[in-house]
């Protein structure tokens, strides 16, 4: 984690919100990015399934509806508080059963000119190939291999993602990690952006992607 509590790929969602934006943070958790956005003068609806991570997102200032975006029903309640300048999907699709059809209809939430910003872990990330190749898929607390994903994705189909829901992509970033025998050779930390930039299906360990109508 990086200042204020965000990880690189939470610095480039929020880098890639519009100023003073109406956004709608799906899946916010406890609003660690709400609270971000808020502080940049963006107003922030959210939508999030557990009640007490609800209740600690309100904290921040944004409102928070307490729902499972996939269930029945949840688009149209959203649909209430739109439309929206930015939809947000940060480290929550691969959580979802249907991300496709989910984020399909979330477009329908947009206003003119909008954007939406995906983020999703790469699972063709080295340090996970290493495993595969070791025969190993292991489940984890947290990480590429967080045992609450549901969905695994790439870069390719990350992108096939976002364009089968009819948007465009107009960027992509990508979050660096530590890259081979950098434990023993300390100085390759300075090659970490490079690298996840000019080759990220292997070094990006998080895909952000930001997308229009």
């Amino acid at each position: 984690m990086a200042q204020h509590g965000l990880a690189t790929s939470h610095r480039l969602i929020v880098a890639a919100v519009p100023a003073r934006a109406r956004v709608l943070d799906v899946g916010c958790a406890s609003g660690y990015l709400a609270a971000e956005l808020i502080a940049r003068g963006a107003s922030v609806v959210g939508v999030e399934a557990d009640a007490a991570d609800a209740r600690a997102a309100r904290q921040t200032g944004a409102t928070v509806i307490e729902a499972d975006v996939e269930a029945a029903g949840a688009i149209d309640e959203l649909r209430g508080a739109g439309p929206f300048d930015a939809i947000v999907c940060g480290d929550v699709l691969e959580h979802l059963r249907d991300p496709w059809s989910v984020l399909r209809s979330l477009t329908a939430l947009l206003a003119p000119d909008a954007r939406v910003i995906v983020s999703v872990p790469n699972i063709a990330h080295w340090t996970a190939r290493r495993t595969v190749l070791g025969g190993r898929f292991p489940r984890a607390e947290h990480g590429l291999f967080d045992a609450t994903h549901l969905r695994f994705f790439t870069r390719a189909t990350a992108h096939e993602l976002v364009t089968g829901a009819g948007l465009r992509v107009v960027s992509e970033r990508f979050a660096p990690a530590p890259l081979p025998f950098q434990a023993r050779l300390p100085w390759l930390g300075r090659l970490e952006p490079r690298a996840a930039r000019l080759v990220p299906e292997l070094f990006a360990l998080q895909i952000v992607l930001v997308a229009e109508p």
